[in-house]
C-alpha cells in the first residue's frame, strides 16, 4: 500500500528492482532483488530494542580516536542522565582525562579529550598489527564510582591519493593494495547473526589474506559486532551508504531531513572503528543514470556530493571519501579512470589479458561468475535425480541481470571453453559432475590470474575487490563462499592471489616467466625461492635456488628464464621446436618455516584427464581433526578434497610432480565423517582415504 501512493517519477528507472517508488524508501534491496537473492523483504522494528534505566545511563554522542600531527587523541562528548556527577574520566588503555562537566536538567553534558602518547597505530593485519585499545568512562557520583564501557579504539590516519584519476589508499603512510570481498549478511532473513557465526565470516577473511570488505549500498548498515571484527581482525571497510541504483528525491523536505538523521546516525556509530577507512555515497547511482542516457548533471549521486561529505567533514574527518561506487572518467563505467566495477573480466566475457588493457585503477567489484558450490550445497539444491545445469530448481538460484538475455552460468561456461578448451555443453549431458569440476577450475583460474595481475608491480590498479564474499543463498551464486560459509574454488584462488607473503607467476609472452615475490607484512622475510622444470611424463628437468631477502612491506620480481643463467623459452613463446617444460613449479620458503608455491603451465590448462596420475593420500588423527597427506607421482591439477562432515583448510591447489602437501581437515559441529575423497581435475580416478589413520 505504501508503495502505491502516487509520487512524483525519478528521472530513470532501475532493473534492480521492480518498483521504482522503492526511491521514497528507506530500506534495504535485500530480499527485493529477484535476479540473485530470495524475496525475503524484512519488516518490523530494525535491530533490537533495549528498556534501560533512566537514572546512571550515558549517551555517548561522539567517541572520535584520531592522529593530530602525529599524537594519538580521543575526543568525547556525552550526556549523562541522573545526579551531577562530581567527576568523569576518560579512561583509554592506561591513559586518564579529566572531562568537563556542565549540569543540565535531570543530568550533565560531559565533553573532553585524552591524549594517548606512545600509543600504538592500527594497521590492516596484512600491513601489521591491528593494535586497540580500551575505553571507558570512569564516573563518580556520590563518592560512589561506576564505569561505563565505551568499547576499543584505535589510531590510524588514512589518506587517498587521487593524482592523475587513481585512487590509492594509504594507512599511517603505508601504500596498501586492498584486497577482498563486497559484504553479504551471513543471515538474510533476520539480518543478524550470532556473533560466533559472524567472527568466523569475518576470520576467513582474514586469514584468506584479505584486507578489505566493501559493505555496498544495496545492502543494510550492518550489526555493531561486525566493525568490532574488523577492528579486531585488522580488516579495513570501504562502507557506502545505502543508497542505490534510484534518483534520490532529496528536493522533499520530509525525506532530506531522514536523509540526514541517517547519515549522521550512521557515522556517528562508526566513529570509534579504525577499521572503516572510506565512506562512499552509495552504489551505481551514476552509473545508472548514465547508462540509461541521463546527463551527468541529472545523473549526480547527490548523498553522495552533497550529504555525506558536509556530514562526514564533522563527524569523520580525515576518512576519505568518495561520492559514489563507480564514479569518476567520462563515464563512471569505465575502469581507467576514479572507482570503477570492473566486469569485463566475468560478465562481458574478455579475454584474461583485458584486465590489463582496461587499465583498471580501484575497482570495488570485479569477477562476479557463477560459482559452484561444494557438492553437499549442490545436492541440497537439486530435487532427487536432477541433474545441475538443466534442473529448474538450480537455473532458478543463478544470478542473471534482468532482462539481459544471458545468466552468468552462461558467462562461467564461456571461460570452461576458452580456457580448458572444453564443450560445456557436451560435457554437461555426458557427465554432469565433471561440468562442475570444469566450471570450479575455470572460475579459479579467472580469478587467481585477474587478481595477480591488479597486484602486479606497476600495475594501474590499486584495490580489487571480488562481488560477493557470501551467496544469499544456496546456489551457484556470485558468492565466494556458500551460504553456510563453505569455501569455493573462487575463495582458494582468491587467497592464493591475497597472501600477504607469497610468490606468484605469470607469463609476459616475448619478456619470458616472470615470478614476483610479495612481503606486505612489517618484518622483512629472508628465505630461499626455488624454480622447478618438469616435462609431461613428470621428469624434473632442472631446478634453481635463489637467496630471498626482501625489506618490509617490499615486493621484488624476478625473472624466472634469467634464473637459470641461460635462455630456455619457458613459455613457448618463442616456438623454437617443440614445447619442452610442461610445468614451471615457484616455491617460497622463508627461515620461520613458512612457505608458498605457485604452479605456471606453458600449454595451458586444457589437459586430459587420464586413469592414473599416482594420486594418493593418507590420514593421521591432529588434534580435533586429522592431517590429511596428500601426493602425486605426476603433475595434479585442481586437487579436490571431499570430506563430507568436515572442512579442510585448503583445497583446490595444484600439486607438482612427486610433491606432497598436508592439509588439516576438521569436523563440522555435531559432525563424525569418517572417510575422504581425493580427486584431481586431470584424473578420472579419485581416491578415497579412511580418517582413522589408514589408506584404502
Amino acid at each position: 500500500a505504501h508503495l502505491a501512493v502516487r509520487r512524483p517519477r525519478g528521472r530513470w528507472r532501475t532493473r534492480l528492482v521492480e518498483h521504482q517508488q522503492f526511491r521514497w524508501v528507506r530500506t534495504t534491496f535485500l530480499g527485493r532483488m529477484g535476479s540473485w537473492n530470495p524475496r525475503c523483504a524484512p519488516v518490523g522494528p530494525w535491530r533490537e530494542i533495549d528498556l534501560l534505566p533512566v537514572d546512571g545511563r550515558v549517551d555517548v554522542h561522539r567517541l572520535l580516536p584520531s592522529v593530530v600531527d602525529g599524537t594519538p587523541t580521543v575526543e568525547v562528548a556525552a550526556s549523562w542522565h541522573g545526579p551531577t556527577p562530581e567527576r568523569v574520566l576518560l579512561v583509554v588503555g592506561e591513559v586518564e582525562a579529566t572531562l568537563t562537566v556542565d549540569e543540565t536538567d535531570g543530568g550533565a553534558v560531559l565533553a573532553g579529550a585524552a591524549t594517548v602518547d606512545g600509543a600504538p597505530r592500527w594497521f590492516p593485519a596484512t600491513h601489521g598489527a591491528p593494535a586497540l585499545l580500551d575505553a571507558a568512562l570512569r564516573v563518580t557520583v556520590d563518592g560512589v564510582t561506576a564505569e561505563h564501557p565505551l568499547g576499543r579504539v584505535g589510531f590510524r590516519a588514512v589518506q587517498a591519493d587521487t593524482a592523475d584519476g587513481g585512487f590509492r589508499l594509504s594507512v599511517n603512510g603505508v601504500p596498501m593494495f586492498c584486497r577482498g570481498a563486497c559484504w553479504t549478511p551471513t543471515d538474510l532473513v533476520r539480518l543478524w547473526d550470532e556473533p560466533a557465526r559472524l567472527r568466523a565470516a569475518v576470520q576467513s577473511v582474514a586469514d584468506a589474506g584479505m584486507n578489505m570488505l566493501r559493505l555496498p549500498g544495496t545492502g543494510v548498515y550492518e550489526q555493531p559486532e561486525l566493525y568490532e571484527l574488523c577492528d579486531e581482525l585488522g580488516v579495513m571497510v570501504w562502507h557506502d551508504a545505502m543508497f542505490a541504483n534510484l534518483d534520490q528525491p532529496l528536493d522533499d523536505p520530509e525525506y532530506r531531513a531522514a536523509v540526514d538523521v541517517e547519515i549522521a546516525d550512521w557515522l556517528r556509530s562508526m566513529q570509534r572503528h579504525p577499521s572503516v577507512v572510506v565512506l562512499c555515497g552509495g552504489s551505481e547511482v551514476e552509473q545508472q543514470a548514465a547508462m540509461m542516457g541521463v546527463p551527468p548533471e541529472d545523473g549526480r549521486n547527490r548523498v553522495g556530493r552533497e550529504v555525506l561529505p558536509v556530514i562526514a567533514a564533522d563527524l569523520l574527518p580525515g576518512v576519505p571519501v568518495v561520492a559514489c561506487s563507480p564514479s569518476g572518467g567520462t563515464y563512471p563505467f569505465h575502469p581507467d579512470e576514479g572507482i570503477s566495477h570492473y566486469y569485463g573480466v566475468g560478465a562481458y566475457r574478455r579475454p584474461l589479458g583485458d584486465a590489463r588493457a582496461s587499465g583498471v585503477r580501484f575497482t570495488t567489484e570485479c569477477l562476479a561468475f557463477a560459482n559452484v558450490p561444494a557438492q553437499q550445497t549442490v545436492e541440497a539444491i537439486l530435487g532427487e535425480g536432477d541433474r545441475p545445469g538443466h534442473s529448474p530448481a538450480w537455473k532458478r538460484r543463478v544470478p542473471r541481470d534482468r532482462g539481459a538475455g544471458w545468466d552468468f552460468e552462461d558467462v562461467r561456461d564461456h571461460y570452461v571453453a576458452t580456457l580448458l578448451g572444453a564443450d560445456p555443453v557436451a560435457v554437461r549431458w555426458a557427465d554432469p559432475d565433471h561440468y562442475l569440476a570444469l566450471g570450479r577450475a575455470a572460475v579459479a583460474l579467472a580469478v587467481e590470474a585477474t587478481l595477480a595481475e591488479f597486484r602486479r608491480p606497476g600495475s594501474s590498479c590499486d584495490g580489487a575487490l571480488v562481488y560477493l564474499l557470501r551467496d544469499p543463498w544456496p546456489a551457484a551464486g556470485w558468492g565466494l563462499v556458500d551460504s553456510d560459509g563453505r569455501p569455493k574454488s573462487a575463495f582458494r584462488a582468491t587467497a592464493r592471489a591475497c597472501r600477504p607473503r607469497t610468490v606468484l607467476l605469470r607469463d609476459e609472452g616475448l619478456n619470458g616467466v616472470r615470478a614476483t615475490v610479495y612481503n606486505d607484512l612489517p618484518e622483512p622475510c629472508a628465505g630461499v625461492l626455488q624454480f622447478r622444470l618438469f616435462d609431461a611424463d613428470g621428469t624434473l628437468m632442472d631446478s634453481v635456488d635463489l637467496d630471498v631477502d626482501l625489506d618490509a612491506r617490499a615486493s621484488r620480481e624476478v625473472s624466472v628464464d634469467g634464473a637459470f643463467g641461460y635462455f630456455r623459452d619457458l613459455g613457448y613463446a618463442y616456438r623454437f621446436g617443440p614445447r619442452q617444460v610442461d610445468v614451471i613449479a615457484a616455491t617460497l620458503r622463508g627461515g620461520s618455516g613458512e612457505s608458498a608455491a605457485a604452479v605456471l603451465l606453458p600449454g595451458g590448462h586444457g589437459r586430459p584427464r587420464v586413469g592414473d596420475i599416482g594420486l594418493r593420500a593418507d590420514a593421521v588423527t591432529a588434534g580435533d581433526g586429522w592431517a590429511l597427506t596428500v601426493r602425486t607421482d605426476r603433475f595434479a591439477e585442481f586437487v579436490t578434497i571431499d570430506v563430507p562432515g568436515a572442512e579442510p583448510e585448503d583445497d583446490f591447489f595444484h600439486l607438482a610432480p612427486g610433491d606432497a602437501r598436508t592439509v588439516m581437515v576438521r569436523p563440522l559441529p555435531g559432525a563424525a565423517p569418517r572417510s575422504a575423497e581425493v580427486g584431481a581435475l586431470n584424473s578420472s580416478h579419485s581416491h578415497p582415504v579412511r580418517l582413522d589413520g589408514g589408506a584404502t
